[in-house]
């Protein structure tokens, strides 16, 4: 693979991530401390890094998950299970759960199949501090995932008023339903590339919005898209779709950009391209939201036909690519979130993080040196005589050691991208170092 230079978004990344961090370290009696020593350790981002853990529907509703067929003929041994959820939780701090599809949720009506395992997999993931992504409410591809084949009939029949009537009704209850579980949702998907529903009339995008907020108004809610980083045609449509939502006053608080790579053209096009995807986000971020990169893969056959090279080098390079994109990604300040697409046995042959025996493959390791590694911030500070620390770290959770005068405290900080950080942090005799 030929070297592509991102030193662009890495200096963008030193620049735009980078928290101004100000402590001061006084005494019982709120005067300065002396040469006072700080250890400085980042335990969590805020930034979201997230993943689809697809899988683990076919896990827990095997019989009823109807795309089930990639993950084999049965599901893995409960010891396996559980390493694969190990290995989510050490990379992931977010999930996008992609069993709202009306057709795999409702195949036949008022018949939900995948109610069940979804809270099984929100709740685990409730319980380890993970935030959850519905995905998704409303999607207009028939005849794939997103429309139910008894509701696409209906729509040929041209009883839109009834569709309108079981589409509102269908978004009402799931949001109900997982109100207490899912904190996020793709409402509507990909409204200009997948435009059935349509025929239901221009409101029906505001009207889904109103709904979800009425239903659970603590939801954060996402207006997702195809295709905007890479066709003017389609980004200029959907820009113009969502401005005109969000001045008419619809709650849409994120925009989702999917940032697929399907083939060897793809792949070669867009990492030609770097600059280009980085404007288009610009774009996008003129609308005044937080976006989110909500579905990213890379097929381990586009590397292969894009490269010439063997399955093992493909995967050394595939790691390589996905640094590339997340520095990319992660450059932009109006990106709060990287979704990739998905973890075991993905949707796009070899686009996962392991292999089908379960074995690490190369990106796993090289975006957990990147997120847990790189982009945490761990620092050492010496005696300081002014009681003084100034210094530069991603938005997160801290632990802060103070030691002072042969005493020491331990603190928990919010280092947040939101507002300034200065903090005053108290030591005194009660902390005697052990």
């Amino acid at each position: 693979m030929s070297e592509v230079d991102i030193s662009l978004f890495e200096e963008r990344i030193e620049n735009n991530r980078k928290i101004p961090v100000r402590i001061s370290i006084v005494d019982g009696q709120g005067r300065s401390v002396s040469d006072a020593s700080l250890t400085v350790k980042q335990l969590s981002h805020e930034f979201y890094f997230g993943n689809a853990p697809e899988y683990l529907l076919y896990a827990y509703a095997q019989s009823s998950y109807n795309r089930g067929r990639r993950f084999g003929t049965k599901p893995l041994p409960e010891e396996d299970l559980a390493e694969y959820m190990r290995l989510y939780l050490e990379l992931f701090n977010f999930a996008t759960l992609p069993s709202f599809y009306w057709a795999d949720y409702e195949p036949t009506q008022g018949r939900l199949r995948l109610v069940d395992a979804s809270k099984k997999i929100a709740g685990w993931l409730k319980e380890n501090g993970i935030p959850v992504k519905g995905h998704t409410l409303i999607w207009g591809n028939p005849p794939s995932v997103g429309v139910p084949g008894w509701v696409e009939r209906m729509g040929k029949l041209g009883q839109w008023s009834e569709v309108g009537e079981l589409l509102f009704r269908r978004v009402a209850r799931e949001v109900e339903e997982f109100k207490d579980l899912v904190q996020y949702w793709d409402v509507v998907n990909e409204p200009i590339v997948q435009n059935w529903f349509d025929s239901l009339g221009p409101d029906y995008i505001a009207q889904s919005y109103r709904i979800v907020k009425e239903t659970d108004p603590d939801a954060i809610t996402v207006l997702n898209e195809y295709g905007v980083l890479v066709n003017v045609g389609t980004r200029r449509a959907f820009i113009s779709r969502a401005r005109q939502l969000i001045d008419e006053g619809v709650q849409i608080d994120a925009i989702g950009a999917e940032a697929h790579i399907f083939t060897a053209q793809d792949l070669q096009e867009q990492l030609r391209s770097l600059e280009s995807i980085y404007l288009a986000i610009d774009e996008l971020a003129q609308l005044g939201k937080p976006i989110h990169i909500s579905e990213f893969q890379i097929p381990l056959p586009a590397v292969i036909d894009a490269f010439k090279v063997s399955i093992s080098e493909a995967e050394e390079i595939q790691a390589e690519i996905a640094k590339i994109f997340y520095k990319v990604f992660f450059s932009h300040p109006a990106v709060e979130v990287i979704t990739y697409w998905n973890f075991y046995r993905a949707w796009q042959s070899g686009s996962g993080f392991l292999r089908d025996d379960l074995s690490i493959k190369p990106i796993f390791y090289e975006l957990k040196d990147l997120i847990h590694g790189e982009w945490k911030t761990y620092l050492k500070i010496d005696a300081v005589p002014t009681g003084e620390v100034a210094f530069k770290g991603f938005a997160g959770n801290y632990e802060i050691t103070v030691v002072a005068d042969g005493f020491s405290k331990t603190f928990s900080l919010d280092v947040s991208s939101k507002g300034e950080n200065n903090f005053v942090l108290v030591i005194g005799k009660e902390q005697e170092v052990q």
